[in-house]
């Protein structure tokens, strides 16, 4: 062997691959805290606080609650103000012949009063007319308006009562979603780094190793292909690192992307060893598939929100059922009605009054809107349904995939160990001229692979946690 590539070398490579092994988790490292659980809560504690989606969600909730308010107001009586002041011009004028009915009268008690030997008193009057507009008028009244009897009401303060409870477990169903979002990504971007750091301790062995053929086939001990082939497998691990660290730069924007934060800012790394898992394993029950999705049947926040949608669609039925009946209001006035405002003796008034009022024809309108009540109502029940069995679904397929993911842990750590084992002593046999250059490659590149695939087995089932947690509707509310 050349002496360019002496044991000493060669150990601080392996030295640093191996740091690299137990630094992300495929040798546990004694003393490792599972910092990841809290990691993650920070990071959906900051996404509750600031993520946009989620105050979009918050305002639909506000709005649902200012509905109902709406709907409460409509029980309580209206008082309205109104002034009116009104210039008027032309307009039609009123005869009032008072001159042709009264001169008869007056000339005919003349004559008595003149054969009496006394003065005549009555003059003749001229006919009246005026103007049936004043040519200047104000109005001044203060209306009270409050409502007796309308069978809209109740069910209309019932469905926005209903739609409001729908807004929050809608509330509810983000949030959950958005701590599974925020823990997943948090798992891909780890994944990511983690994958990154071990192509670069590949690369750097790669190179190593390309430059130690170089080297002996300078000094005629190998042929041209091992060097082609060094090259070959240093430029494949160059180009993996590309794509790894392209999918770490947009994991971690992402998690910034959902918790409101600068993309570019740096998140804090959390070590993950085969310790950590049972310790977050054990946060979700296992008392089997049948109780977990009856649990996730009544703890699903989405379910839920579509109940209280069902039934928000059933009273609108009973609002539209109610155009059919009368509608019966009290109206008081109090104001002054005048030329103008001087308010005296003679221009207040008082007017009260009881309305009725009933719809006789809408051109089917209120048919048609019962209909389309019924059809949004039976259209929810049938979502709810169906949301029920996707629920069981996602059930099962959660626990599946978590069962999938331990089982594969196992297997991939002793992958990972055996191919450990094989490449240092096959990088020990190469230090001893013992083995061909091709076979140090093979032992690298498996044992690259069994890195990577015992780092992507790590965190599918962390996000495998993550997804059952939100299949059933959430850890918190287990005793």
């Amino acid at each position: 062997m050349s002496n360019d590539f002496t044991t000493a070398q060669h150990r601080r490579a392996w030295l640093a691959f191996t740091l690299l092994l137990v630094g992300s988790g495929a040798i546990a490292a004694p003393g490792d805290a599972p910092a990841v659980a809290r990691i993650t809560d920070q990071l959906v504690a900051e996404a509750f606080a600031s993520n946009l989606g989620l105050s979009a969600v918050e305002a639909g909730v506000d709005q649902r609650l200012a509905a109902l308010d709406v709907a409460r107001a409509r029980f309580l009586p209206v008082i309205d103000l109104q002034l009116r002041y009104t210039r008027a011009g032309g307009g039609r004028e009123i005869e009032f012949p008072v001159g042709d009915l009264l001169n008869p009268v007056y000339s005919s008690l003349n004559s008595l009063l003149t054969a009496a030997g006394q003065p005549a008193p009555f003059t003749p009057i001229e006919n009246q007319s005026f103007r049936l507009l004043r040519e200047h008028e104000q109005d001044s009244v203060l209306r009270l308006t409050q409502p007796l009897y309308d069978a809209r009401l109740v069910p209309a303060r019932r469905q926005a009562t209903f739609n409001y409870d729908a807004a929050r477990y809608g509330l509810a169903a983000y949030r959950l979603r958005l701590a599974r979002d925020v823990r997943q990504a948090y798992y891909r971007w780890l994944a990511a780094r983690e994958s990154v750091e071990i192509l670069a301790a590949t690369h750097e062995l790669a190179r190593e190793n390309e430059r130690v053929n170089e080297s002996l086939h300078r000094n005629g001990k190998v042929t041209r292909d091992l060097v082609l082939r060094a090259e070959a497998e240093r430029l494949e691990v160059e180009q993996q690192l590309i794509r790894v660290r392209a999918t770490e730069l947009l994991a971690r924007r992402y998690v910034n992307l959902l918790c409101n934060a600068p993309l570019e800012r740096e998140l804090a790394a959390a070590p993950v060893s085969g310790a950590d898992l049972p310790q977050l394993a054990a946060r979700i029950p296992r008392p089997g598939a049948a109780k977990l999705e009856a649990t996730a049947i009544g703890q699903r926040a989405e379910l839920r929100q579509l109940e209280a949608g069902v039934a928000a669609a059933g009273e609108s039925e009973r609002v539209a059922g109610a155009a059919f009946r009368p509608q019966f209001s009290l109206a008081l006035d109090a104001g002054t009605q005048g030329g103008d405002w001087d308010y005296g003796d003679q221009d207040p008034y008082i007017l009260a009054s009881v309305i009725v009022r009933f719809n006789l024809f809408s051109g089917g309108a209120d048919q048609a809107g019962i209909r389309a009540a019924r059809a949004h109502s039976a259209e929810l029940a049938a979502n709810r349904a169906l949301a029920e069995q996707q629920v069981r679904i996602e059930v099962q397929q959660a626990l599946s995939d978590l069962e999938v993911a331990e089982a594969s842990l196992a297997t991939a750590g002793r992958r990972a160990d055996a191919a450990s084992a094989a490449f240092l002593i096959v990088s020990r046999k190469r230090d001893l001229g013992q083995v061909p250059p091709a076979e140090y490659l093979d032992a690298q590149r498996a044992l690259t692979q069994a890195r990577l695939n015992g780092n992507i087995t790590r965190f599918e089932a962390l996000a495998a946690l993550a997804q059952v947690e939100y299949a059933i509707g959430g850890v918190e509310q287990q005793p």
